[in-house]
């Protein structure tokens, strides 16, 4: 069963992480960090705004937080391909879907990301997380959490 142990970086500067992750064997291809620069481009193309993700804007009520039947910019539920954000689609929500964030904490990692903070996240298996989290808390990642 696969894992995302995630963790939020106040600087962005992962350099060190990379470096104890791969003396420890670990793989790079399945790290990834989502930095403010990058909320930015998938949110709206500007600032954004964590009411459109969280609910706090216009809502009509699909009985879900942060999902409302209209349509809301940076939050699409477009299929794959098919949305606003980079050549790849996704939006905001979207990439934070992609960590497993449970839709309950996704204003906690948007609010990270409008603060200049950036997650960062290792997709790994149950022999990896440990050591995966060790390495997260040892470089001064706030907030790790698996999923």
């Amino acid at each position: 069963m696969p894992y995302v142990v995630t963790g939020i970086s106040q600087d962005g500067d992962t350099a060190a992480l990379e470096q104890a992750l791969k003396s420890a064997g670990l793989s790079l291809e399945v790290f990834e960090v989502l930095g403010p620069d990058n909320a930015d481009t998938l949110a709206t193309g500007g600032h954004i705004d964590t009411a459109i993700i969280t609910g706090g804007g216009i809502e009509t009520g699909t009985g879900v937080p942060g999902i409302t039947g209209g349509i809301i910019p940076g939050v699409t539920s477009s299929p794959r391909g098919v949305g606003i954000g980079p050549a790849n689609g996704d939006s905001l929500w979207d990439r934070l879907a992609d960590l497993a964030i449970p839709d309950d904490e996704v204003e906690n990692y948007a609010e990270a990301l409008e603060a200049g903070r950036s997650i960062v996240a290792y997709h790994g298996d149950a022999t990896s997380v440990a050591r995966v989290e060790g390495l997260f808390s040892s470089a001064g990642l706030s907030k790790i959490k698996t999923f």
